[in-house]
């Protein structure tokens, strides 16, 4: 009797400790894994401090890895935008004067879930306030699941600064402080050429005067190299790069003595001659500026530059060399603000769909643009931080591609429901799709 007791205590036991090693107990490891990589992103950092075996999965890039297989992966557009102002309460008392809130802007970095149409807002590196640099410039790290943001202004003493700081989306929302830029600059071009290499070029400095100064940053080193100057001084200007091209370009911007003046070239660095080479007849609009208007787009295996001027779209493309304008065949929605756009692809093939060289099919490219609706969002202190008018900003479209059944193709916009808190303009866009 005693014996037989005993079986079936170590075989309780057993039970137990093979239970503790499944993810789900009760379930094969293969179910549960499918039932987990769909679980939205947002409650990752949640699913870490359920137990031990779901915090090492979490924390694994393969969990990725098998989000992207099984399609569950979702798209994500960072912006960098104001917070939202917020109202105090009304004064109890007639005696009582009412708060100022004349306060610099502070900036935020908001998230755009396109797989979920959600929207939410991340706490900042700084500890104390959970803000971030004001103007700085947020660059996706496809590669390693992670957005970078760079420079911009100090929120209180208004000056360029150096700071480089990491978001990991492994696992949930994790800060790094990077290495800081050897120039401290603002309004700058960057962007990501390949997995690792990280290009700023241009801008301004604490006393306005235009960059022609450059850098690179290699992520793997967690380094900066100082390149050779550009040929001319760029502020304002817009950094592009499109995917199986190691160079980077650096279109437009304005010299010290014209800012205003957008010149109409743009500049080329080549890593393998390690030099600038100059592109005339890029940017035929000296009014305008190309930040923020702009996106790189590969159709085809065709790179192009599409260009949201308002009343016409256009793209620009190559053939043997020789630069072609050509006038896209939709027209922004009535109620874009078309004096302040921020443009930005979602889709934009197998460099943004990776996690530590692991490609997914390449996804249909969709545009997401966004413009003012008025400033800043307006909260209320007295309502508990809901809206204090209607709870949507109208600023804010996806442009997608929809095939017909009998052939060929239509672009259509689409328009993306935007809290007010999240309506304020973003000064900086970009896509990762994790």
């Amino acid at each position: 009797m005693g014996q037989a007791q005993s079986s079936a205590e170590n075989y309780e036991k057993q039970q137990q400790q093979h239970q503790q090693k499944q993810l789900i107990p009760g379930l094969p490891d293969e179910i549960a894994m499918d039932c987990l990589v769909r679980v939205p992103h947002q409650f990752h950092s949640n699913m870490k401090l359920v137990c031990r075996s779901w915090r090492t999965l979490i924390m694994h890039p393969s969990f990725y890895k098998e989000r992207l297989r099984s399609g569950t992966a979702e798209h994500m557009v960072c912006l960098i935008q104001p917070l939202p102002i917020l109202i105090p309460s009304p004064p109890q008392n007639e005696t009582e004067s009412p708060k100022k809130t004349s306060s610099p802007p502070q900036y935020g970095l908001s998230i755009y879930n396109a797989s979920h149409q959600t929207w939410h807002r991340i706490m900042g590196p700084n500890a104390n306030t959970g803000h971030i640099p004001m103007f700085c410039q947020c660059v996706p790290l496809p590669a390693f699941g992670k957005l970078m943001l760079l420079g911009g202004w100090d929120p209180k003493s208004l000056e360029p600064v150096t700071d480089v700081y990491v978001l990991d989306f492994i696992g949930g929302f994790k800060w790094k402080r990077a290495a800081s830029m050897s120039v401290a600059r603002s309004f700058f071009a960057c962007g990501v050429v390949g997995n690792s290499m990280v290009y700023v070029a241009g801008g301004h400095d604490n006393q306005k005067n235009a960059l022609q100064s450059a850098e690179v940053y290699d992520v793997n080193a967690d380094e900066w190299m100082v390149l050779p100057p550009m040929a001319e001084e760029r502020d304002e200007c817009q950094g592009l790069t499109w995917e199986g091209d190691s160079r980077f370009w650096v279109l437009s911007g304005y010299s010290t003595e014209a800012q205003g003046l957008f010149r109409s070239d743009a500049e080329c660095y080549d890593p393998k001659t390690g030099s600038w080479s100059i592109i005339e007849g890029v940017w035929p609009f000296p009014n305008v500026s190309p930040r923020g208007l702009t996106t790189t787009i590969t159709i085809s295996n065709q790179n192009q530059l599409w260009c949201f001027l308002g009343g016409q779209q256009f793209k620009q493309s190559r053939d043997n060399n020789e630069i072609l304008w050509n006038v896209l065949k939709f027209q922004l929605p009535d109620d874009i603000n078309v004096t302040s756009l921020c443009v930005t692809a979602i889709g934009q093939g197998q460099n943004q769909c990776c996690i530590n060289n692991h490609p997914q099919q390449q996804q249909q490219q969709r545009i997401f643009v966004m413009s003012s609706s008025g400033g800043r969002g307006v909260l209320s202190s007295s309502n508990c931080g809901e809206c204090e008018c209607e709870c949507e900003g109208k600023g804010a479209y996806m442009l997608e591609r929809e095939i017909k059944s009998k052939g060929g193709s239509i672009y259509k916009w689409n328009h993306v429901h935007t809290p007010v808190a999240f309506a304020s303009f973003p000064y900086s866009a970009s896509y990762i799709f994790i």
